[in-house]
């Protein structure tokens, strides 16, 4: 299933809509949903957040094959930003010793089974998969 998506945080509701949809119609069990939604939600709003002035679409990509969810994400005329990276956030430090940025991207890597990263072009797409026995 591909869905394209305003650049718009307006769009955050369309975007669980279309996905739970696409869960019912392919089973997917409700523990899974919730992870899936978080990252879809923390990746497609850092793409509106950091670039406002980009009107292209953004493209939802979501399929089911070898007992994983698998969703990526597309924007285009956008610079590298590699998702993929460690930012060594140090969850145990004191609040005010915290550097601000970069907590959502952490709790992506713990929430998912894979994670990629394409840039080519000015077009950056952002892969992820869930098995659906997790």
């Amino acid at each position: 299933m591909q869905k394209k998506l305003n650049r718009s945080y307006d769009s955050l509701e369309e975007m669980y809509e279309v996905t739970e949809r696409f869960f019912l119609n392919e089973d997917v069990e409700p523990s899974i949903r919730f992870p899936v939604h978080f990252v879809m939600e923390e990746l497609f709003t850092n793409m509106v957040k950091y670039h406002p002035d980009n009107s292209n679409d953004i493209l939802l990509a979501i399929n089911t094959t070898d007992g994983a969810v698998t969703v990526s994400m597309t924007d285009y005329d956008v610079d590298a930003f590699d998702v993929t990276v460690d930012r060594n956030i140090n969850t145990d430090a004191p609040l005010e010793e915290r550097t601000p940025g970069g907590l959502g991207i952490h709790l992506i890597h713990k929430m998912v089974d894979s994670l990629e990263y394409d840039y080519a072009d000015r077009c950056s797409t952002i892969t992820f998969t869930k098995g659906l026995n997790a």
